[in-house]
């Protein structure tokens, strides 16, 4: 275990709590780190209706992902392009780490075809 995972996870998980405007039942906050640049997405269900959405990620939430790179890539061990932080409503969460389709350095691999096709099925299922 990487030393000072904890508590950015308990970050990530109150700036998803801070960022939901209404009760829900499942969140992900999910951040994607390019050689230029990084990208976050948030995304619910609300517990009236399980009815999915997306909410704005908060710099407190973002930053903590930034840290745990920072964290991997001090105690050398292999980066990530992408990361997905799961949670209920009841605080129970997990982590996920996606290690394919990065380059050398640990970067996510852009390709534009597959970001756009991302971003319109993420589109189609939050606003449907």
């Amino acid at each position: 275990m990487i030393e000072g995972i904890e508590h950015l996870y308990e970050q990530i998980a109150e700036s998803i709590q801070d960022s939901i405007p209404e009760e829900w039942a499942t969140a992900k906050m999910e951040a994607v780190f390019y050689p230029d640049g990084s990208q976050y997405l948030g995304e619910y269900t609300r517990k009236s209706d399980g009815v999915a959405r997306n909410f704005t990620t908060d710099l407190g939430g973002e930053r903590a992902f930034r840290e745990l790179r920072k964290l991997f890539r001090n105690a050398e061990q292999p980066l990530w392009g992408r990361a997905r932080f799961e949670m209920t409503s009841d605080g129970q969460f997990s982590m996920k780490w996606e290690y394919n389709d990065c380059d050398d350095e640990g970067y996510a691999k852009f390709d534009e075809e597959v970001e756009l096709r991302n971003s319109e099925d993420r589109h189609r299922r939050l606003t449907t």
